[in-house]
């Protein structure tokens, strides 16, 4: 007589754990990329606010060190160009006023350096 089997073969163990290691070496990477982003992404949101100070100092035709004239947020302007951190990302916002209107060039890095195309938030592009 034959006694029936129960459980999984070593075979398809191994199976699962391969379909388990693709599948993580493929979120992996995605899941750094995002991290990377959203740290950005915070970093430009934490001087977000001032960007409308040297906006109204940049309209009253300030220059130089008086178009930080209102930012209490300490080291976050120099010059009217801005410096945002949040957990290893960096972001210089600096303005940029040749089109008669103020556009914000962006320069972010992290963990001092700069991030590829896929961690840079659209803000930065």
């Amino acid at each position: 007589m034959k006694k029936n089997m129960q459980g999984f073969t070593l075979i398809e163990l191994m199976i699962v754990v391969a379909i388990i290691a693709i599948l993580a070496a493929i979120a992996l990477p995605l899941y750094r990329d995002y991290t990377v982003k959203a740290k950005i992404t915070n970093a430009i949101g934490s001087v977000a606010g001032e960007k409308i100070k040297v906006g109204e100092n940049l309209g009253a035709g300030k220059t130089g060190a008086a178009l930080c004239d209102g930012i209490t947020k300490t080291g976050a302007c120099t010059t009217g160009t801005l410096t945002g951190t949040y957990d290893g990302a960096s972001v210089t916002l600096a303005p940029n006023t040749a089109n008669g209107r103020i556009e914000w060039d962006c320069a972010p890095t992290y963990d001092g350096a700069a991030p590829t195309a896929s961690q840079t938030p659209e803000a930065c592009q």
